[in-house]
């Protein structure tokens, strides 16, 4: 397999066959990144014109986003013509990059796969070069969705009779995903649908609980549950048809009755096997080998301490003293006889199977034996066969005078698969039709138990605040403001937080130094967590991620630089984080009525994040 090709020379092929612009989706962020960094040093550059179109296109953007003016991106687009747009630039970087391609400024855009859905962003070429793309920490193969917004992109409304999607050499390019892409149908639309707790709040403020129901029956989630209830349904009557082929029977449900008579058979069957796998002057010691009995071995005696079976070969076995306190393990076949003599003592569950005491009394006893013990007179056990196991499960089941017990045995095996899996069918297909309610029931009463929900399931007086909680970790955010955590907060405390808890990626990163209020505060935040662990899934919560918005909302004088300057993430990672983090705040700052110091301390972090990039998009 060839290299992949350098970014400029593939531009500039482009350029030659007409098929600019372009989209050139690329593996990751570093990757758009460095192809753009490929034109710093190319030795042509777009005619002067071209320059001027893209520089007024900008400039008249900049009026909107005052961030474009000295971007550092800015100059290599205006004279090369191609730019880069990932998930790593700021929203009004992307949104200038959208409209220059647009108004047909540039040749090429470098892109990930993000800016496949959702962008009304097309262009004459898509260029393909992975078959696969990043997510989290791993590679994974694009998926047929995905190929077809890629290569949807390519050919432009009014503009082009054609698209081109092009497919570039790469060492780690599978031909095999993108066929599979361009030909497949693509996957089906599952909904995201969950149970949170405030829809659960809001609904039952609006509804009451009877009416609950049928509201999650029209739910684009209970749709799709019961389009796969019928088809399982329609499985399910042909199994059943499958176990109706299986009658007549002496028995009603003949499965179950065998199942249980085959298992006691086999129980039965190891013990009898056990039993006969000594001889019968063995086999009739058994019952005399008890704790404390004395026993004669061809060269020593010993006090039995206990008898057990052996895992392996379920040989019997005994535990015995020996002659100066040994204790050892010994095979029941090796005793010559039973001495008729005793000693009582208490066996312990555990080696050595005896308390010391009890062991320094019996080996002193064992010492002090006579030489000459009379044996007990065993009498010989009885001839075990068949017969017993027939005898022994008759009581219990028919199946063994059952005529139709040949038949049963022969095709139990097919019947009883085919009835495992019409049940496990059975219960999927119920829990399909009321899984929704169930799950609605079942944090209704998390909810009822924790104080929101009163035993009629109407809203109490911390339930009607706490629905208008409406973000992820809602409970873990609504039960810190009834313990009293958010106390004297600062608002930079309280804007680190709500970033703490809004992040979810765990990539490491940079960040600067967090105050000792809000490690402490993060440390509330865990120790509640651990406490709605078994309600609730916990955020990642990771404290330093928090000095960000701490340091932007504690110190109003920093710019947008100087805070890009203190971390590792890319500047588009810092806007999403502090974006979400004004949605927390704004959602704290709903609670003026009932918690009205909490909400001033909100409003004034509100008010102190919305400045330079966060304030060029609503």
């Amino acid at each position: 397999m060839p290299p992949s090709i350098h970014p400029v020379h593939l531009v500039t092929v482009l350029r030659q066959k007409s098929l600019t612009p372009a989209i050139v989706f690329l593996t990751s962020r570093r990757s758009c990144d460095e192809a753009l960094q490929a034109f710093e040093h190319a030795p042509d550059s777009l005619p002067p014109a071209r320059q001027e179109s893209i520089t007024a296109v900008l400039d008249e953007l900049t009026a909107s986003y005052p961030s474009l003016q000295d971007h550092p991106l800015r100059k290599t687009v205006t004279t090369c013509g191609v730019a880069a747009h990932h998930a790593g630039h700021l929203p009004s970087w992307k949104i200038a990059i959208e409209e220059l391609m647009r108004r047909g400024c540039l040749d090429a855009v470098f892109a990930t796969t993000t800016l496949a859905a959702g962008v009304d962003f097309p262009a004459r070429t898509v260029v393909l070069t992975q078959s696969g793309v990043r997510r989290d920490q791993d590679f994974t193969d694009l998926t047929i969705a995905e190929v077809a917004q890629i290569s949807g992109r390519a050919g432009r409304r009014g503009k082009d009779s054609v698209g081109f999607a092009i497919v570039t050499p790469s060492p780690y390019m599978d031909l095999g995903v993108l066929i599979r892409g361009l030909t497949g149908r693509p996957e089906p639309v599952d909904s995201q649908f969950i149970i949170a707790y405030p829809m659960i709040l809001n609904l039952l403020k609006a509804h009451p609980l009877d009416h609950i129901q049928s509201i999650l029956a029209k739910s684009f989630a209970q749709y799709q549950m019961n389009a796969q209830a019928a088809h399982l349904e329609h499985r399910i009557e042909k199994l059943h048809a499958k176990l109706e082929s299986y009658k007549p029977r002496e028995c009603s449900d003949w499965l179950t009755q065998w199942s249980a008579y085959d298992q006691a058979t086999r129980q039965t069957a190891m013990k009898l096997h056990a039993r006969r796998h000594h001889p019968p002057e063995v086999r009739a010691r058994l019952p005399y080998l008890t704790p404390g009995r004395v026993v004669a071995f061809p060269r020593f005696r010993g006090i039995v301490l206990r008898r057990y079976r052996s895992r392996g070969q379920r040989h019997e076995m005994v535990t015995v003293l020996r002659t100066g306190g040994v204790v050892a393990e010994s095979p029941v076949a090796d005793i010559m006889g039973v001495i008729d003599r005793t000693f009582d003592f208490a066996p312990a569950p555990a080696f050595p199977w005896a308390a010391p005491e009890a062991l320094s009394w019996l080996t002193q006893q064992l010492e002090d034996l006579p030489k000459h013990l009379p044996f007990l007179t065993v009498p010989p056990a009885p001839d075990e066969g068949e017969g017993e196991l027939v005898k022994s499960l008759g009581d219990l089941f028919p199946c063994p005078t059952c005529p139709c017990r040949p038949t049963c045995a022969k095709e139990f095996k097919a019947g009883n698969t085919v009835k495992q899996e019409w049940l496990h069918h059975t219960r999927t297909v119920q829990s399909l039709r009321t899984g929704l309610w169930h799950k609605f029931q079942e944090r209704a009463e998390i909810l009822q138990d924790l104080g929101y929900l009163d035993a009629a399931f109407k809203l109490t007086a911390d339930g009607e605040w706490a629905r208008l909680i409406r973000i992820d970790f809602s409970l873990l955010i609504t039960e810190l403001i009834r313990a009293q955590a958010f106390k004297d907060v600062t608002p930079a405390t309280l804007a680190g937080l709500m970033a703490c808890i809004a992040y979810e990626n765990d990539r490491p990163d940079s960040f600067p130094r967090i105050t000792g209020a809000l490690a402490s505060l993060v440390a509330t935040a865990r120790r509640m967590t651990e406490a709605l662990a078994p309600y609730d899934d916990p955020p990642l919560l990771r404290a330093d991620v928090g000095g960000l918005a701490e340091r932007w909302v504690g110190d109003t004088t920093v710019t947008w630089a100087q805070l890009c300057r203190t971390t590792s993430m890319a500047e588009g990672d810092i806007y999403r984080l502090l974006s979400r983090t004004l949605e927390y705040l704004s959602q704290v700052h709903s609670l003026q009525a009932t918690h009205p110091d909490l909400a001033t301390v909100a409003a004034e972090a509100l008010s102190r994040i919305r400045r330079g990039v966060l304030e060029e998009l609503p």
